[in-house]
């Protein structure tokens, strides 16, 4: 189990660095990555960002166009978490 939790996370600590110009993105896959199998909608995902919703609203976009986080649809509400395949 740790190698595992040892593993992702030198696998997330990579894909942070890919976003070196991008803090909202980072911010957002530090968040991800602190629950790695748990689902958040974008506003749980703002409010555990202290409310910056234009710029995390920017980088979950980016992050999902680039296929970094996974965009799922459960009663009509977007969830997002870290891609299974990153």
């Amino acid at each position: 189990m740790v190698t595992a939790q040892v593993a992702t996370r030198e696998k997330l600590d990579e894909v942070i660095k890919g976003y070196a110009d991008d803090r909202s993105c980072q911010e957002v896959l530090l968040f991800l990555g602190r629950h790695p199998r748990t689902r958040f909608s974008r506003l749980a995902i703002v409010h555990a960002l202290n409310g910056y919703k234009w710029y995390t609203e920017q980088a979950l976009n980016r992050l999902t166009d680039d296929g970094v986080v996974k965009r799922y649809a459960e009663s009509d509400l977007p969830l997002y978490s870290l891609s299974a395949d990153r």
